[in-house]
């Protein structure tokens, strides 16, 4: 049997783990919808200014939005 002082190394660094892996799957989700949504045109090796500025917009709301959802959810656990 493990040691409890090396049992809770190995939960903490699995938890760290799937945090990671879990953040992983978040950005290439949010990876794909941006690109579906904002991608219109693949004729060019280029992004054009439109397609730019869409990745941009919707990147920066997903990002705002899982810090809001980060917030929320640190403020409802102090409760």
């Amino acid at each position: 049997m493990f040691k409890r002082a090396t049992q809770r190394e190995l939960q903490a660094f699995v938890e760290q783990e799937t945090a990671k892996a879990q953040m992983q799957s978040t950005i290439h989700e949010f990876t794909n919808r941006c690109w579906e949504s904002c991608v219109t045109s693949t004729k060019s090796n280029q992004l054009d200014s439109k397609e730019t500025q869409c990745l941009q917009n919707c990147v920066g709301r997903f990002i705002d939005t899982s810090v809001f959802i980060v917030k929320r959810l640190q403020t409802n656990n102090n409760f």
